[in-house]
């Protein structure tokens, strides 16, 4: 039976590692959605892969590569904040504030690698966790950072909820809520074990737990093969810029966002940025941050792009430009690099610049 166990056990390890790096090489698509699933994927699986090392004493052996020492507890609470704020909020934009969220679990895995091989190479005795308040620290905080988490999840969803009372909206819009209440209920269910164990040492089965973990790693795949099974459904979009912006017409502000790109051309100035547009327009950063993901259901540096690219298509394939190179045409419309150039005209038309040209 024993046996049996670690074999479920490294079974469910492997599948969590292979969707972890799934996940987790997301970032360099720029989905940090997905990025932050694989962020509370992978400590689970790192968790679920510690059980295994203990069932075979696996830390006692020589040369033991302290794994488990990257699974710190406080990366979940951050990941799963940034997750909901990203999924409930259409003006949430990533920054780099939100890396400080992690410092807490970077100063844990240091200090716990340098306990590791000091203990192992200098014979010190380093015990961390026989400290109380790095107990405290890195097992009651987590998982009071998680209550906190979930209760602001579930204020979110009761938003959400209200918001699908006011206004008509068909069925996948209502799914795509009912989607995230599950995901609540998951992560309720996952935080309630990790409670009853941080606080009560009460121990749960390992079937429930694995259980559990499978469950996680299936929403992971539908993260990493749908990203945009979570998002706040479109319809709901705008109507949380009104209940937000009062003040505003969204009508007449979206043309004027219109008449600004299209006419005015501003997109062509190089490292345009959110705050100009606003000051341009007079109007609050954030607003109109909202009006583009709401309305257009794309970010800033998309919305801008998106008519960079057209516009460099135009010259491209106009005779009076034909003179010009490639990057001559990319920095009259607004791009800042030859490289970036490349890469955005790619994403968007599926096609390199220069194969464009020749055609």
């Amino acid at each position: 039976m024993k046996n049996a166990e670690e074999i479920i056990l490294l079974l469910v390890s492997g599948q969590g590692i292979l969707l972890s790096l799934a996940l987790l090489s997301s970032v360099f698509k720029k989905r940090m959605t997905v990025f932050y699933i694989g962020l509370i994927t992978s400590v689970i699986t790192i968790e679920v892969l510690n059980i295994w090392a203990m069932r075979a004493f696996y830390h006692s052996t020589a040369g033991a590569v302290p794994f488990w020492i990257l699974g710190s507890y406080l990366i979940i609470p951050p990941a799963l904040f940034l997750f909901v704020k990203a999924n409930t909020r259409p003006d949430f934009q990533y920054n780099n504030k939100s890396k400080l969220l992690f410092i807490p679990a970077i100063i844990e895995i240091i200090a716990e690698l340098f306990s590791f091989y000091s203990n192992q190479f200098f014979g010190t005795s380093y015990d961390l966790i026989s400290i109380r308040v790095w107990y405290v620290f890195t097992e009651i905080v987590p998982v009071c950072a998680m209550i906190l988490v979930l209760v602001l999840f579930g204020n979110e969803l009761i938003n959400l909820y209200r918001l699908l009372k006011k206004i008509p909206v068909k069925n996948g819009g209502r799914f795509q809520v009912h989607r995230l209440t599950a995901f609540f209920a998951v992560f309720s269910s996952l935080t309630l074990l990790w409670l009853l164990i941080a606080l009560f040492d009460v121990q749960v089965f390992t079937v429930i737990e694995i259980a559990l973990l499978i469950f996680i790693f299936v929403l992971g795949y539908i993260s990493y093969f749908k990203p945009s099974f979570f998002d706040i459904p479109k319809i709901l979009k705008p109507q949380l810029v009104k209940d937000k912006y009062p003040q505003y017409d969204d009508e007449k502000e979206l043309k004027r966002l219109t008449t600004l790109f299209g006419e005015d051309k501003i997109y062509t100035t190089q490292k345009l940025s959110i705050k100009e547009v606003a000051s341009r327009m007079n109007l609050p950063e954030r607003y109109v941050s909202q009006l583009i993901n709401s309305y257009h259901n794309v970010s800033f540096n998309s919305y801008v792009n998106s008519f960079r690219v057209k516009d460099a298509m135009q010259r491209i394939n106009d005779p009076t430009e034909s003179h010009k190179t490639l990057l001559a045409i990319a920095m009259e419309s607004g791009f800042n690099s030859k490289s970036s150039f490349n890469q955005i005209f790619k994403d968007t038309t599926g096609r390199n610049p220069s194969d464009f040209l020749e055609k």
